[in-house]
């Protein structure tokens, strides 16, 4: 019925979407996962965790219908997908479990028999130790038992809390940035702008100090968040000639990456590109303008991977 309900809610957003909207391949991957652990034996098993996934792949489809290509939308669906996993493994392991009680039921099934058999023929002595054999059997086997519930009690517990963690660590991460700079959502990813005046001195491309301070927290920020591509940019204002601002542009944007790299973000991860003044974002021709076009964006680009990395 569940997956009813849901085809039904994908078929609404497909028709709201329009076939220009793109389905993001997170949405896509957890419709799939879903789809999978509804299959499995989480349905009859783990319905209560199957659950859960399908409200969060609501929640996802939802957010898509709203806003098809906002940040919230994919991140949404990363966690459905996630918990359609886990609901799976649990199915799973519910049914390893199950398959382990009957395996042993049949042991214990066949041993009474052998121990029926042996009464007709072996002395009082014989008997008893037959007795102390089977005994012995159903303790070994209630204590593997035993071990395999504990470890898959433990392995749940493990992906429950990695999920939550995983989640929380985001949500942070996102907040802290937006405290720290001008953090909005653009078709290319996120966009975390500096100004330039807090960076460098005029016509410099040398860090300042508290630059460094400022940078150290946003460096914090972004190692929180699941690894992603970024993309650090430096723009000018129009002072000063169309080469050598270019020129200014691109040393001011080497020196944010290699900070970001210096303070543990991975290298092949970072590029760093100046546009010199051909993308300004005010008027140049006051000061309070070209203040704002003197500035370093550096963008998140959006993850097109499910999996951290």
């Amino acid at each position: 019925m569940k997956t009813i309900q849901l085809f039904i809610l994908i078929t609404v957003v497909a028709l709201f979407a329009g076939c220009a909207t793109v389905t993001p391949p997170e949405l896509i991957n957890a419709r799939l996962a879903y789809k999978h652990a509804s299959a499995g034996p989480a349905a009859e098993l783990t319905p209560a965790e199957l659950h859960k996934a399908y409200k969060a792949l609501v929640l996802a489809e939802q957010a898509f219908l709203n806003d098809p290509d906002s940040y919230k939308t994919r991140d949404l669906a990363y966690v459905a997908q996630r918990k359609s996993q886990l609901a799976g493994a649990l199915g799973t392991m519910a049914a390893d479990k199950a398959s382990q009680a009957k395996a042993s039921a049949d042991f214990e099934k066949k041993q009474t028999e052998l121990v029926e058999q042996g009464k007709q023929a072996l002395s009082d002595s014989e008997k008893r130790a037959a007795d102390a054999l089977v005994a012995t059997a159903a303790d070994k086997a209630n204590a593997e038992k035993q071990t395999a519930k504990a470890a898959a009690d433990m392995a749940a517990e493990k992906a429950a809390q990695e999920l939550k963690d995983s989640e929380r660590r985001t949500a942070d991460a996102m907040a802290e940035l937006a405290k720290l700079a001008a953090v909005k959502e653009e078709a290319r990813g996120l966009v975390v702008t500096l100004s330039g005046s807090i960076l460098f001195r005029s016509s410099e491309s040398t860090l300042l100090s508290s630059a460094q301070t400022k940078l150290d927290q946003v460096t914090k920020a972004l190692l929180a968040v699941r690894a992603r591509n970024l993309i650090v940019e430096g723009h000018t204002d129009s002072q000063g000639s169309e080469s050598y601002n270019q020129g200014l542009s691109q040393r001011r944007a080497d020196a944010v990456r290699d900070y970001l790299v210096h303070g543990g973000y991975k290298a092949d991860r970072i590029q760093s590109h100046g546009l010199g003044e051909g993308r300004p974002i005010a008027d140049n021709a006051n000061a309070e303008g070209r203040a704002n076009n003197r500035r370093v964006e550096i963008i998140i680009e959006r993850d097109m991977h499910t999996s951290s990395q």
